[in-house]
Parts: structure tokens; C-alpha cells; sequence
């Protein structure tokens, strides 16, 4: 681990954030632990992780399937859950919420993107030919409807750029095309969680990913429409 985490430091008398109090504080110190600030990064950890870490654990806890239970349990513990958090705040393209409350919840929205994201690569990687017919909307309609050992090979490589090009985009973009295409979150509730200012903001802002995400799959090869037909 890159950065040790220290006692908290001690709330002043005033009420006011132990560091800093606005929301504009907030953005400078991300911005400052993005720019590669040791101890920008730390007071963020120090400030955010409990909470993150608690918010993750009870929604990792309503997404349990039989089949995940062991290896969810196991993701969701506080080693494995710092980790991605220290990942994720490196990775954090831009923050523009009013609230530390709106903050926890896109940190702890894109910690469990990230650990649900690692089993279903996981699972994946470990599954047999079926496996390409099963992959539903995470893959844009690339893979469905292969049979022959030809398309399945065809199909594995599509499913490797999909992924490749899903990868270039940032974290908050990421989960956004899961949330949306893979749990049909509603755009309200896609705004509260990824710290979008409405849904209307929010639906505008899905449209505009996948637009970019179609068109760099269709510059690598790979047309989604065409796959459905």
C-alpha cells in the first residue's frame, strides 16, 4: 500500500471540516491527491474510508447470489475494499457534487463496480464456450446469437476489445454503462449514486457515453447493431 493511513486528526471546537469545510475544499484536495499529493491522498483515505467501506459492505450484501457468496464475502472485507478505494480515488476523472454525503456514495458506487466488475471477469475467464451467449448486455449485443467454433473464437476476441475499449473510460463512465445496461438502474437513482445533479443530467450523460463507446467499437471492428441482426 502506497499511502499508511494515520489517527484522524482532531475535530475543532468551531464544528467546521477538519481540514476543510466547502465542498470547493473537497474538489482542491481531490484535485491535489490526483496532481500525486502524498498527503492529499491520505487525509481522503482517512476522511472517506470508514464510510465508503460500510456503504460498499451493505450493498455488496444485497447483491448476493448462492453461487458469489463466499467470493463476495471475501471482496467486501477492509483490506480488498481499501485497496480499490485508493485505486479509485486515483482514477476519480472530476467531482462536482454539493455534499460529502453525495461524495461517499459515487466513492462507495465505484468500489462496487469495481469488485463486482473483478468477479464477473473472474467468472468469465473460468467458464466454458457457453459463457458467450450468457454475457447479456455487458457486452452491447457484440456476442449474442454464436454457435459455431468459428463465431466463438470470433466472439472471444470481440469480447477482449469490448473490454479493452470499456477500460479506456473513465471510472464514473464505466459504471454508469453497467448501472444503466447491466442492472437497469432507474436515471434518478443513477444520479444520487454517481453524483449526477438530476436525472435528466444523468440520462444526457449515458446517451453521450454510449455514443463513444459504440463508435470507438465500430473503429475497431466491431458493429453491436449488425451483432443483434
Amino acid at each position: 500500500m502506497e499511502f499508511v493511513l494515520t489517527p484522524p486528526h482532531p475535530c475543532p471546537t468551531d464544528g467546521s471540516s477538519p481540514i476543510l469545510g466547502a465542498m470547493d475544499g473537497l474538489t482542491q484536495l481531490l484535485a491535489a491527491a490526483k496532481a500525486g499529493d502524498k498527503a492529499a491522498r491520505t487525509e481522503l483515505i482517512e476522511r472517506f474510508h470508514p464510510r465508503v467501506a460500510s456503504l460498499v459492505h451493505r450493498q455488496i450484501q444485497r447483491r448476493l447470489r448462492p453461487q458469489q457468496h463466499a467470493l463476495l464475502r471475501m471482496l467486501s472485507t477492509g483490506d480488498i475494499v481499501q485497496d480499490v478505494f485508493v485505486e479509485v480515488l486515483r482514477g476519480l476523472d472530476r467531482w462536482d457534487g454539493d455534499s460529502e454525503e453525495a461524495f461517499v456514495t459515487l466513492l462507495a458506487t465505484l468500489v462496487e463496480h469495481r469488485l463486482v466488475d473483478q468477479i464477473r471477469r473472474s467468472q468469465a475467464a473460468r467458464r466454458d464456450v457457453r459463457r458467450v451467449g450468457d454475457q447479456g448486455p455487458m457486452t452491447a449485443g457484440v456476442t449474442a446469437g454464436v454457435h459455431s467454433p468459428g463465431q466463438e473464437a470470433a466472439s472471444e476476441e470481440q469480447l477482449a476489445i469490448y473490454r479493452e475499449v470499456l477500460d479506456s473510460f473513465p471510472e464514473r463512465e464505466r459504471a454508469l454503462l453497467a448501472l444503466r445496461l447491466e442492472d437497469g438502474l432507474e436515471f434518478a437513482e443513477l444520479a444520487e449514486r454517481l453524483a449526477w445533479p438530476s436525472a435528466d443530467a444523468a440520462r444526457k450523460a449515458f446517451h453521450s457515453v454510449q455514443a463513444r463507446l459504440l463508435l470507438r467499437l465500430r473503429q475497431r471492428g466491431i458493429d453491436p447493431d449488425r451483432s443483434h441482426g
